[in-house]
């Protein structure tokens, strides 16, 4: 029996507010009910634990996702100081959190949280979906194994913390790159402080330019099409971490039939192979293209106009 095949009109973003409990896959399953499609994929994970923004896309726009891992992201959330936890979150800890330490002098914080910013080098939690082996770091720590995950680069833009009101605890605001843990944040500040600590609350407030403000609540995503279909925003509305450049009829149909094609409107002194959002003379996406020698654009990422 052949499967279903996606309305190829049905494509763009949806902006959810994922409260704390369900699973980010939680949420895409949702939406799929929603507009009756099954092409749905997210710009970034959320944990269970965690609330905030997560972007949908849908139908061919999902192919935009790894060019939003470009925005850095923006969290605020709270560490407990005293302790450790198994998956560097408050889920993973085997018994009550701990009694309140007493927090660092403000000096100390801030010389703590300096290490912690720019371009810096961090472990992975045991507890994700690194691969280790071909298998995913999360089940070997499930089956009583600690993963050896190695230090990767990410960079923190920024990140502030403060005492919070409940004692032995600290509020914090970060603005990372894609890739970076917060949970591992929090692991590595507690150690730099010498008490230890553990992520207790996150939410995601921004991705880039999106904000949670103007986000959907997930209780307000129908659960049965196609009335979600109304809530669906074009891909020319979302935000891309790159220029735009137009191209005429006989630009547009070389582009999307995968050759390069001239841009008049190209920004002056962008590197080669620097990306750029395609449109047509109408202001419809076309996909996203590569700058290369003598004012031209060729295509990395395509979708016709359905």
């Amino acid at each position: 029996m052949s499967r279903r095949r996606d309305d190829p009109a049905v494509r763009g973003w949806l902006a959810v507010d994922k409260p704390s409990g369900p699973t980010s896959h939680d949420v895409v399953a949702r939406v799929r009910r929603a507009l009756g499609v099954r092409r749905v994929g997210h710009a970034g994970t959320l944990d269970p634990l965690a609330s905030g923004l997560l972007v949908c896309l849908v139908g061919n726009a999902t192919r935009l996702v790894p060019w939003l891992h470009r925005w850095p992201k923006t969290y605020v959330g709270t560490i407990v100081l005293g302790t450790e936890s198994p998956t560097d979150d408050a889920e993973g800890l085997p018994g009550p959190p701990p009694e309140p330490v007493p927090l660092p002098p403000a000096p100390v914080l801030a010389a703590a949280t300096r290490r912690l910013t720019g371009e810096v080098l961090q472990r992975p939690p045991a507890y994700s979906a690194k691969k280790l082996g071909g298998e995913r770091a999360h089940r070997l720590a499930r089956q009583g194994f600690t993963p050896d995950l190695a230090p990767v680069p990410v960079t923190v833009h920024g990140l502030r913390v403060c005492p919070a009101r409940q004692p032995g605890r600290l509020h914090f605001a970060a603005r990372v790159s894609s890739g970076t843990y917060l949970r591992a944040l929090a692991r590595d500040l507690g150690r730099l402080l010498g008490t230890g600590g553990y992520l207790e609350t996150l939410r995601r407030t921004a991705i880039g330019p999106l904000r949670v403000e103007d986000a959907l609540p997930l209780e307000n995503v129908p659960r049965e099409p196609p009335a979600g279909r109304s809530l669906l925003r074009p891909v020319e509305e979302l935000p891309l971490p790159f220029p735009d450049v137009r191209l005429g009829p006989r630009g547009a149909s070389r582009f999307l039939a995968g050759n390069p094609a001239e841009a008049r409107d190209l920004p002056p002194g962008l590197p080669e192979e620097t990306p750029v959002r395609v449109l047509d003379a109408a202001g419809r996406m076309l996909g996203i293209g590569l700058v290369v020698p003598g004012d031209r654009v060729r295509p990395r990422t395509v979708f016709p106009p359905p």
